[in-house]
């Protein structure tokens, strides 16, 4: 398959053909610019219909978006079918095409438009809001296509690279219609499984006339610390290894869940030590859980600072004379005078030495 982007238009009387194979992209001459001009031109020839021929693994998403706007504006509308592969941006001209076919044999690959940019931080959040519009270009344009509920197909398309057969595509409704399947050459093969595709390829649509290039190994041997191995016997230190990862990832989450459930014991023992020996109140336990998560060690050390609250009765003094009862040095007259608010927490903290001293006061005046 072309590494390049690889454009040709033709015609046939009034009916036009465009074949897009190869990387979409936005460099050499066969660039989605250069296309509008030559589509241009084919119209002004005669030409009323198109029909476009895809192969492609993607590429430039906002370049196949420049493509579709130029075949509507030229012609109006275009249909189209695929080959082996129609992938990533691929797709996207394919679905905005008034009907679709596709080989047999073929496989359709959707995902979201991804992008790289380098800049500045205004530079970089332009960026952002344009690809986050032509993801939802994207997303519409397959939604408008769409048989299958949508629910579905969003779980697919937020969870990456979504590979169907041309059958199921059509199930879907991304294609309209199903052709005799196709010949694919190694390099096109080659191509598809790079791509990642899940789908195994029948040996019967592989042209076995290109000889297939076989892979060094040496590397592959080398980075997993062999001496001499053949394809066997990497597969099998490449099963054995991936068996270790799997033991140590289940290893590293027990661990890791233990060291959690410890952290949380640690925890809940400093707030129930310091909450019963009154360094900190039950409302405040909220508060200290998440500066004890935060720096666990500080704030223990800042807990352990404080000093115990002590009860409000501890400091009542019932006098022996007819001076009367006092709390923090002060009577009941004095402390309705100059802190009431302490007086109020007496009566909510011990009601009983509130009314001693309340009694002392109706004492000494003589109240009954």
């Amino acid at each position: 398959m072309e590494k390049k982007l690889k454009i040709e238009i033709t015609a046939n009387g009034t009916q036009g053909r465009i074949d897009i194979i190869g990387h979409i992209s936005e460099w050499g001459k066969n660039n989605a610019v250069d296309m509008r001009q030559r589509c241009q031109e084919l119209k002004e020839s005669g030409v009323a219909k198109c029909h476009v021929y895809i192969m492609t693994v993607g590429g430039d998403c906002f370049q196949a978006n420049e493509i579709v706007n130029i075949l509507h504006d030229v012609f109006g509308s275009f249909t189209g079918e695929g080959g082996a592969l129609v992938a990533s941006a691929g797709t996207y001209i394919a679905v905005c095409a008034k009907n679709f076919v596709m080989a047999e044999n073929g496989q359709f690959m959707i995902h979201k438009p991804s992008g790289w940019v380098d800049g500045n931080e205004k530079e970089i959040e332009n960026y952002l809001t344009l690809l986050r519009n032509m993801t939802s270009t994207y997303y519409n344009a397959y939604k408008s296509k769409l048989i299958k509920p949508e629910g579905k197909f969003k779980e697919k398309w937020e969870s990456g690279d979504f590979w169907m057969t041309a059958q199921e595509a059509k199930e879907w409704g991304f294609i309209t219609d199903i052709k005799e399947p196709v010949q694919i050459d190694q390099e096109t093969a080659k191509a598809i499984k790079e791509s990642g595709s899940p789908i195994a390829l029948a040996k019967i649509d592989i042209n076995q006339t290109n000889k297939e290039e076989k892979m060094d190994l040496k590397p592959i041997i080398i980075a997993l610390g062999m001496q001499e191995a053949n394809e066997e016997q990497i597969v099998a230190k490449i099963k054995e290894n991936a068996t270790k990862a799997a033991n140590y990832d289940i290893l590293k989450a027990e661990m890791e869940r233990k060291e959690k459930e410890r952290k949380e014991a640690d925890i809940k023992a400093v707030l129930d030590k310091a909450e019963n020996e009154k360094r900190i109140k039950a409302d405040s336990r909220e508060q200290w859980l998440k500066m004890l998560n935060s720096d666990f060690e500080s704030t223990k050390e800042l807990i352990e600072s404080l000093h115990p609250v002590q009860k409000l009765s501890s400091e009542i003094k019932i006098s022996a004379d007819n001076s009367g009862a006092t709390y923090q040095g002060k009577t009941f007259e004095q402390l309705q005078d100059e802190n009431p608010e302490a007086l109020a927490e007496l009566e909510k903290d011990n009601p009983e030495a509130y009314d001693a001293l309340f009694a002392d006061w109706k004492k000494r005046n003589k109240i009954k």
